[in-house]
């Protein structure tokens, strides 16, 4: 009987091996899959042969899955080593299968509603939002309209050339004609936006009056700031007859700007150091005027215009920042992903507003995770608790927005293993086919 037992253990460990290869091939185009083998073990039992059983079926979590190129923003690929957390109705479970839509309540979820978990995000009233790190929570996307944000700061900075000609001012009666090129050596113009979203333009005019010393004046929307609408501690403010394009004259506030013999801008005050000017805009009147005003039904303008890292070299005239904060309102219109795992709501405006960042699970025993349906593991005794991180963090992964893990089943191996299996049944079919045989013949010569 020992012959058709271990026959029959040969073509039961068999079949199992050749189911673990055809689910392997019939998931071969699943996201995230990780290629099974069983493991044969062989059988004694006291001291005699007792066939085969199959010992384990292992998961390969080490050889990476195709990266399939989607252009999906929220199609995510672990780069690496690492899962995904999702919450299948308030339990955890972890894949490495990165594809991820918008519910109805813009939630990040899989194909099978699972809500894909992260850090959230924290925000003081004024400010930007923030991380709250240590914490996982369901990741959501805040959809509302963006409003419009007025300018407050322009970061400016570049090089005024040494070489440039002078340019004095004109002396009255002759004005400053913004329109004619040759009474300026430079000019600047940055977007800036009032409270409303209206879009405006700040332009610098450059004079190089001197020896190290130049002379700045401030026109929004073509028509100049005056003395009065410019403040810097410790600065030289002046003012300037300025044509208003019909021949009249309209006074301008001029800013002397002055630089060292090594080419570094000299702060007005120091302790701390001051280069930077405060840029003022009111609101129109009831009496029409030449000079610039916010006429659209928004609020006064109030901005710091900073010239940190300004130089007069030699080289020619350049400009290396000129970065101007606020904009306009906008609509929400997607979703982007960061290799770091941080996830932003993008608008029309051009803005983005941080909305969570996505973690990584790692385990002490991968091997250990309980496998479950819709290509998800779950955590056990064997494989220890999960260890969440950021992306790209210690042995995490980094993310690739836009792709997917693909399975990492080889199927031309397993198309080989499954013709090796083929063979195995049918050697153990005729090891008992052989063993009747033998018993026939025992049973019809006695």
């Amino acid at each position: 009987m020992s012959m058709f037992n271990i026959g029959l253990s040969g073509l039961k460990s068999t079949q199992t091996g050749l189911e673990v290869t055809s689910n392997n091939i019939a998931n071969s185009g699943t996201a995230g899959y990780k290629n099974n083998t069983a493991e044969f073990a062989a059988v004694y039992n006291g001291g005699q042969r007792g066939g085969v059983k199959v010992a384990n079926i292992k998961e390969d979590f080490v050889t990476g899955g195709e990266i399939v190129r989607t252009g999906n923003s929220l199609d995510i690929a672990i780069d690496g080593q690492g899962f995904f957390a999702v919450s299948e109705n308030g339990r955890t479970a972890y894949t490495q299968a990165g594809q991820f839509i918008l519910d109805n309540d813009l939630n990040i979820v899989n194909a099978n509603g699972a809500k894909l978990q992260g850090f959230g995000t924290s925000e003081v009233a004024g400010g930007d939002p923030t991380i709250v790190a240590g914490v996982l929570t369901d990741l959501k996307i805040e959809a509302s309209n963006i409003e419009a944000k007025a300018s407050t700061e322009i970061n400016f900075n570049g090089n005024l050339s040494s070489a440039s000609d002078v340019i004095a001012y004109p002396t009255a009666p002759t004005l400053f004609d913004p329109t004619d090129g040759s009474q300026y050596n430079f000019s600047q113009s940055t977007e800036v936006f009032d409270s409303l979203g209206n879009s405006h333009v700040m332009t610098q005019y450059f004079n190089h009056t001197g020896s190290n010393v130049w002379e700045a004046m401030f026109f929004l929307d073509g028509k100049p700031l005056t003395a009065g609408d410019l403040t810097a501690t410790g600065a030289t403010i002046g003012s300037q007859d300025v044509d208003d394009g019909t021949g009249t004259a309209v006074s301008a506030g001029t800013l002397t700007i002055e630089f060292d013999t090594n080419g570094q801008m000299v702060p007005y005050t120091t302790a701390p150091d001051v280069t930077a000017v405060n840029l003022a805009v009111g609101v129109a009147g009831a009496t029409a005027t030449t000079n610039a005003e916010i006429s659209t039904g928004a609020a006064a303008l109030a901005i710091t215009l900073k010239f940190d890292g300004t130089t007069q070299f030699g080289s020619s005239f350049s400009v290396n920042q000129n970065d101007a904060d606020g904009y306009t309102s906008g609509a929400f219109s997607g979703v982007t992903v960061g290799d770091d795992g941080k996830v932003f709501a993008t608008f029309t405006n051009g803005e983005s507003k941080l909305q969570g960042q996505v973690v990584l699970a790692s385990f002490a025993n991968v091997d250990g995770l309980e496998q479950g349906s819709n290509t998800v593991w779950y955590q056990t005794e064997e494989s220890g608790n999960a260890l969440y991180g950021e992306p790209d963090s210690g042995s995490l992964g980094k993310l690739l927005s836009g792709s997917f893990m693909g399975s990492n089943v080889d199927i031309s191996e397993q198309l080989v293993g499954l013709m090796s299996f083929q063979q195995n049944y049918q050697a153990n079919a005729k090891t008992i086919s052989s063993a009747d045989e033998m018993m026939q013949i025992l049973f019809s010569n006695t």
